[in-house]
């Protein structure tokens, strides 16, 4: 008799282990979509905050510089003098360290895993492509001037974004958009004795 109750406790134990394995199992998988669930709403934000960042008048302002005005500025013997200064330098005048800032910022949040990088790629693999390009001369000039490495953020999202260009079959070729842009503007030049 001993014996059979010993039987029937060992199963009844066994059933207990089983359902506590088969509720933990099922409270384990119900944290882990909570945590994913944390992970997209943590992802949406910063996505958010960033392109909101990006949509800024204070960045577009700065981008529309460094896209049309940075080259001819370049020229300027005071304005080339002023980047030595780097962060130090006038921001209405070198606008262009607000979009330094601010890509070295999402490089940050992309490389660290904070944001994912296909999300702002999807959207501004354009404008990184073209920042990073008219501004490669002037962060040189800063790394220079610094004499340390500047910018690794900015590097890593120029790099990131090209990679992610290339596996999704895209391309961004600064040069021909900038010749294309010219060519269509130039139909709406004023011609000679004609109405503009």
């Amino acid at each position: 008799m001993w014996e059979a109750l010993a039987a029937v406790g060992s199963i009844l134990s066994a059933i207990v282990i089983a359902v506590t394995v088969i509720f933990a199992a099922r409270q384990v998988r119900l944290t882990v979509d909570q945590l994913e669930q944390l992970r997209k709403a943590t992802q949406f934000e910063a996505v958010r905050t960033v392109l909101l960042d990006l949509a800024d008048p204070a960045f577009v302002d700065a981008y529309r510089f460094v896209a049309n005005d940075l080259q001819a500025m370049l020229e300027s013997p005071s304005f080339r003098r002023e980047l030595a200064l780097i962060g130090l330098a006038d921001e209405k005048v070198h606008k262009e360290i607000t979009v330094i800032r601010a890509f070295d910022r999402i490089g940050a949040y992309v490389q660290s895993g904070l944001l994912d990088g296909d999300l702002v790629y999807s959207t501004y693999a354009p404008r990184i492509v073209l920042s990073y390009e008219r501004l490669r001369d002037v962060m040189a000039v800063h790394q220079e001037i610094a004499g340390m490495p500047m910018y690794k953020n900015f590097h890593y999202l120029y790099d990131d974004c090209r990679r992610w260009l290339d596996a999704t079959g895209a391309s961004v070729d600064v040069a021909a958009v900038t010749q294309r842009i010219a060519d269509y503007q130039a139909q709406f030049q004023p011609t000679a004795g004609g109405v503009g």
